[in-house]
């Protein structure tokens, strides 16, 4: 099936629940959109009025928020300034999507007008646009699972590999803090992996979104501070992808950025000036505001905090629940079909969460996460308890009904 025509997750979820009548009112967890409130010191840059939409972007704009991006990037993951040419190896995006989406296209153009093959891979489960891009391609579409991330670790210490295709692979995304599992790379699987792409030549992509939201003091490690660490200075076949979305809560912003290998920024820079959308005044200016800012991005993160401290009460003892290294998404084994599971806690609770298997790749996987659920931890605070005491019954329903035999409907 073509990705187009193939439902998106939420919208598979909708015809899933379409039928069911909610008991009360919807909190919706399926999908990842932040519910921090708008930091309006930021707001305040915005141009006023609507004079900045009748004109093009000015290029002293771009510069001005490209320095600011760098920054940021050589403060947060301790680079020299000297590290990071603006112009050659820092690209805007409109939203993080966009650059996922035109990776495999801007970077293997050439290669694809030739009709020669290309080989993405792809964490699974993962967010589905990865598979999307490899696809409007017609790339090969190979899988990860987060057992074979793990096993990075044993391959750093000369233990077998027990994947075998890395020399297959053109391009890798991979996505650290995980969307869905909340796991964290460590500094020995960033390693491995930017020594891998460096021997079998391949590209990786770091989808690095959700790097800002983790538990204080624990800093998520970054595809460039590791590059750093074992002297890749020049992020030789390595890009990170960043965003404002979840940062900073300003999804509606649509304001990213990739930066890495200079060699690479260029090929997507040459295909951006045809494909991609440039940033209005507005978006511009936001933007810088918004990276120039941690006090804001503190905040939202004591506030996810705060959301994950009565999730915790209420569900640590169940031996699913695993407070998430990073990232704002409970992944969990509900003890039964997750499909069933959501119509229960839909109709009985009002409370939306996404079926696991909906953001599998391989049928391999899919099978193996049929149980789990993702939830996104978007709701408003005052609403976690009765989300967290929703979720806990069904998960004790569940188990119920899977010991004496009950139908579940």
């Amino acid at each position: 099936m073509h990705f187009a025509e193939r439902l998106y997750p939420q919208a598979k979820l909708e015809n899933l629940l379409c039928e069911i009548r909610p008991a009360r009112g919807v909190i919706d967890l399926s999908i990842g959109e932040p519910n921090v409130p708008l930091n309006h010191e930021i707001l305040s840059h915005i141009p006023d009025g609507f004079e900045a939409l009748a004109r093009y972007p000015k290029e002293s704009l771009q510069q001005t928020l490209l320095e600011t991006i760098r920054d940021w990037l050589c403060k947060r993951y301790s680079l020299d300034t000297s590290s990071i040419d603006v112009q050659a190896q820092i690209t805007v995006l409109a939203g993080s999507r966009e650059g996922i989406f035109m990776m495999p296209i801007a970077l293997f153009n050439r290669e694809l007008q030739q009709g020669l093959p290309i080989t993405v891979a792809m964490p699974d489960p993962g967010y589905p646009i990865y598979q999307a891009s490899a696809e409007n391609v017609g790339a090969k579409v190979c899988c990860i699972t987060q057992a074979q991330i793990e096993q990075l670790e044993k391959l750093a210490l000369n233990e077998r590999d027990t994947f075998s295709e890395w020399s297959d692979i053109d391009l890798m995304f991979v996505c650290s803090p995980n969307n869905p599992t909340g796991e964290v790379l460590t500094l020995q699987q960033w390693t491995c992996l930017i020594e891998l792409a460096n021997k079998h030549q391949f590209i990786l992509v770091a989808d690095e979104c959700y790097s800002e939201i983790y538990s204080e003091p624990f800093k998520p490690l970054g595809l460039l501070e590791a590059c750093k660490h074992i002297g890749n200075n020049n992020f030789e076949n390595c890009l990170a992808i960043h965003s404002l979305s979840k940062r900073s809560g300003l999804p509606g912003l649509r304001s990213g950025f990739v930066v890495g290998d200079a060699k690479l920024i260029k090929l997507i820079q040459g295909y951006r000036n045809y494909h991609g959308v440039s940033l209005s005044p507005i978006q511009l200016k936001g933007s810088e505001a918004a990276w120039a800012d941690e006090q804001h991005v503190t905040t939202n993160r004591a506030i996810y905090q705060e959301k994950f401290d009565v999730f915790t009460k209420h569900l640590g003892e169940c031996s699913a629940y695993q407070l998430p290294h990073g990232g704002f998404y409970i992944w969990l084994d509900v003890g039964g079909d997750s499909e069933t599971f959501c119509q229960h806690l839909y109709q009985n609770y009002g409370v939306k969460v996404l079926p696991g298997h909906y953001l599998a790749v391989s049928d391999k996987v899919k099978s193996e996460v049929r149980q789990y659920v993702r939830v996104a931890v978007v709701c408003h605070l005052g609403e976690v308890e009765q989300v967290a005491t929703a979720i806990k019954k069904s998960i004790a329903f569940f188990s119920h009904s899977n010991v004496v035999g009950d139908h579940v409907a």
